[in-house]
């Protein structure tokens, strides 16, 4: 059973075996019991606990007796009791009563129970024996599974729990005893004889004492797992303090229609009690907040060049499991490249997004802290399903078909959405596609009022029109559209891009009827010269050292550069990601911004692909087209998060500098190293 409680500063080294995920998809032979799922998918305390004490320290029925009554203080204290044996060859991480009995009767059967600690825990599962683990494989185990706690200290720490008072007095006698046997053992040869050596002690230790020292040693059990149930439970307290979002109802109910920094300090107000200030909070502020999808993505991926051989049947091919999610992808590549940054931008990003109380919220959960991200943003829904992507890739890696079960996202509520953002105080804010009209309405509004800039991947071309209806709400409460649109940043691919405009100008939205839009476009005075000038930047390659690719034709035939400029209106800057023919920004400059950017000595230049024309008020308005960096084929494995990881890098320049893109040569910076981010993802 539990002797000691150890609390690890560092993650188990045996990487091979430090993820029950991996383990799992790995088709390890491991059970984790419902009850234990579910108290670490909901974050609860437990308490593991191991069983070589039943199976090779104690005669029967005190064994039996002692395990249930280990379990039983362990629960009285408020948390969990995980007893983690191996039966059968299986790792059982919490024992049902069936299989804690079974483990308790077996100490003397034919073959015997096995002592398992780390060197035997192959053998034991190779040859199906059943056997209690040893500390050493408990905590093994345990730290798989997510029992384990990280104290950031640079040294273990061993909490050691006395015997009880009442058994203080014959502690004296049980020294001598265990002194005496110690000898012994080294007399007869025992003490040489590996793990054969403690039950060998604690046998002779009680015929020496006449049996005194078991229940002392029961005693001593007992409570040692009062002491570590109270331990766990504290943590949990103090963990579920700091992991800052708590449901919605701990806060009060926003007012979508007048949010503003008033509204900011009475939700901050709410959570003083786990946030003193920013400086003693590890989990405030943020400079980026990322709020939209985590999930699992399955990808299947054929090994044939022709799929349609395949339809209505089985391929052969390669199926695989990993972390996805729009916004955890664009929130990982923003965490990696900050931190790489700076140090002290390790802390910049939070993940806002929900996940469900099964195996595959728990799993999304603890593989992002992995990463070294924030996991103070992911928060637990009671009902649904954590979300999760099955893809179907054709041969070079590229999206023939899929299924996306993304409910849990599109139920976000946006009272949880606008908490965060208030809690955080970032100064940009990331929404993805998968997020409902409502929630995009009230992120956009709450951010426009407290002027934070919004980001707005589009996810999908179904989802990408999901922002329109807040743009059209935001009309109605505006007497203007300018630079200052409610969305600063927004990236679409040609598709994305083509569904958008085509939207935005049919009803019921019509939002290119509306006054406002008319006015914006008009002062953009782009005439004749602008549109002779997109002609012969359509006459440029699209990749220099691939002539292969064409022109940028495409730009007008297909109206890419037609449709960006009219949505300017709506989305300060438009990133448009044209797959391997690169990337294509267009964005205005405000009047009063652009004297004092370098853009004001820019002329349009064909050679360096780009358009700048200057508006009525002396606004600016700039198109300029980056070539994709080469990819060599066999490197093409996956592209459909390539997208997500040029997002990313865009947003951690956004926030090592806020007016990159009013520098030609930082705006070619970012975009060579967004570039470089997706060719290496």
């Amino acid at each position: 059973m539990l002797r000691r409680a150890l609390f690890s500063p560092t993650k188990c080294t045996l990487r091979s075996i430090s993820s029950l995920p991996t383990a799992l998809s790995n088709l390890a032979p491991i059970d984790v019991h419902p009850e234990v799922q579910e108290a670490l998918a909901k974050h609860r305390p437990v308490v593991a606990l191991e069983t070589t004490i039943i199976t090779h320290g104690m005669p029967h029925p005190t064994n039996l007796e002692t395990a249930r009554s280990v379990e039983g203080i362990v629960r009285d204290q408020g948390a969990i009791p995980a007893t983690i044996g191996i039966i059968g060859g299986r790792i059982k991480i919490g024992l049902t009563p069936q299989e804690l009995e079974h483990l308790a009767h077996i100490g003397n059967a034919n073959p015997p129970a096995v002592k398992v600690s780390r060197r035997d825990i192959g053998p034991a599962i190779a040859l199906k024996r059943d056997g209690g683990t040893t500390c050493s494989a408990t905590l093994i185990f345990a730290a798989m599974a997510g029992i384990k706690q990280q104290l950031g200290l640079a040294n273990g720490v061993l909490f050691g729990v006395p015997i009880p008072e009442d058994y203080e007095a014959v502690g004296e006698q049980l020294q001598q005893a265990v002194e005496q046997a110690v000898i012994e053992s080294e007399e007869n040869g025992i003490s040489k004889c590996g793990k054969a050596a403690t039950p060998w002690l604690l046998n002779r230790v009680g015929e020496l004492t006449q049996g005194r020292s078991l229940a002392s040693n029961v005693a001593l059990i007992q409570n040692t797992a009062r002491v570590g149930g109270q331990i766990a439970v504290a943590y949990a307290r103090l963990s579920e303090d700091q992991r800052g979002l708590r449901s919605s109802s701990t806060y009060p109910t926003p007012d979508y229609t007048s949010y503003n920094h008033g509204a900011t300090n009475r939700i901050d107000s709410t959570v003083e009690t786990a946030t003193k200030t920013p400086e003693s909070d590890p989990y405030s502020p943020a400079e980026l907040l990322v709020i939209g999808s985590v999930a699992v993505d399955i990808t299947a991926q054929a090994k044939a060049s022709d799929i349609a051989s395949g339809m209505h049947s089985t391929t052969p091919g390669s199926v695989s499991m990993t972390l996805g999610g729009v916004g955890r992808n664009i929130a990982e590549a923003a965490h990696r490249i900050l931190t790489a940054s700076s140090s002290t931008l390790s802390r910049a990003t939070v993940l806002v997004s929900p996940v469900g109380q099964d195996s595959f919220g728990r799993l999304l959960t603890e593989e992002i802290g992995r990463l070294g991200m924030r996991t103070d943003g992911i928060f637990n829904v009671d009902s649904g399903r954590s979300a999760v992507c099955n893809m179907i890739l054709d041969g070079s890696g590229g999206l023939i078909s899929g299924v996306a079960d993304m409910g849990i996202t599109e139920r976000f509520d946006p009272k949880i959405a606008i908490e965060a953002i208030a809690k955080y105080r970032p100064k940009i804010v990331a929404v993805d596609g998968n997020l409902s009209e409502l929630c995009l309405g009230a992120v956009i509004g709450y951010c426009k009022a407290n002027n934070i800039g919004v980001f707005f991947e589009p996810t999908s071309i179904v989802k990408s029109t999901r922002i329109l209806s807040a743009i059209a709400t935001s009309l109605k409460q505006s007497t203007q559209v300018g630079p200052g649109s409610p969305v600063m940043f927004a990236s679409p691919n040609v598709l994305e891009l083509t569904e958008m405009h085509m939207e935005a100008r049919s009803e019921p939205l019509e939002l290119t009827t509306h006054p406002t839009w008319w006015d914006a476009i008009d002062n953009m005075a782009l005439g004749t010269p602008f549109r002779m000038n997109l002609e012969q930047l359509a006459r440029q390659a699209a990749c220099d050292h691939s002539p292969a690719k064409g022109t940028l034709a495409y730009l007008l035939d297909k109206g890419v550069a037609q449709m960006a400029v009219q949505l300017l209106p709506f989305f300060q800057h438009l990133i448009v990601k044209c797959g391997d023919l690169g990337i294509f920004t267009v964005f205005r400059i405000p009047a009063d911004v652009a004297k004092e950017s370098a853009w004001v000595n820019e002329r349009t230049n064909i050679k360096l692909r780009q358009v700048v024309a200057q508006g009525k008020d002396g606004e600016i308005v700039v198109l300029k087209h980056f070539p994709a960096l080469p990819l060599p084929e066999a490197n093409a494995v996956n592209v459909t998060g390539a997208g997500d990881s040029v997002v990313g890098s865009i947003l951690a320049s956004a926030v090592e500098n806020p007016i990159a893109f009013q520098d030609p040569a930082t705006l070619d910076r970012v975009v060579e190293r967004a570039q470089k981010v997706r060719t290496a993802s």
